[in-house]
């Protein structure tokens, strides 16, 4: 006998259609733009990492950046990639409110870290002989650390429960956290 769990997530799965051309050519393009960004920033990163010559205070935040979208690249494209060519949501209520959490999450954080390499960019075109005791590589971490924790508060009102409940079964609505 089938739970009822198993009979749910069989009719989901009946909904998908596997055998489309269209939908197997969007899903393909899309794995590859998220191969691409994965490899990317993890190019980046490894970089970075790699050369002490890359280790600068501007490259801090280029490497924060480059978490940011290699998490987006792991932890939401997939997901939203399937999503957007099958109309329909298919991993659970739970990891719904996880991705869009994370999506959220990421998203603001990558935001924030293209501003703080905009203030540190301005900073050092502004003012090039202070800049290097004005943005300091503490002060670099520490601004970094306030973007990541400032862009996880943004996001965590919904996982608490604020959020709208007139969600669609099956649909996973963004808009649903507002």
């Amino acid at each position: 006998m089938r739970s009822l769990n198993e009979t749910a997530c069989s009719a989901l799965w009946d909904d998908v259609r596997w055998d489309e051309p269209a939908s197997v050519a969007s899903l393909a393009v899309l794995a590859l733009i998220d191969v691409l960004v994965v490899a990317g920033n993890c190019l980046v990163i490894a970089a970075v990492l790699c050369s002490s010559k890359l280790r600068s205070v501007t490259n801090l935040f280029i490497v924060s950046l480059a978490v940011a979208d290699l998490l987006v690249g792991l932890a939401v494209l997939p997901f939203s990639a399937t999503r957007e060519v099958f109309k329909i949501w298919i991993f659970g209520d739970v990891w719904c409110s996880v991705w869009l959490a994370v999506d959220v999450w990421m998203c603001t954080a990558s935001i924030l870290n293209l501003c703080a390499i905009s203030l540190d960019r301005y900073v050092a075109v502004t003012r090039p002989v202070s800049y290097p005791s004005i943005m300091s590589k503490k002060r670099a971490k520490a601004l970094i650390a306030g973007l990541w924790v400032l862009s996880f508060v943004i996001c965590f009102p919904p996982l608490v429960g604020w959020k709208d409940k007139k969600s669609h079964r099956n649909l996973c609505n963004p808009s649903a956290l507002m």
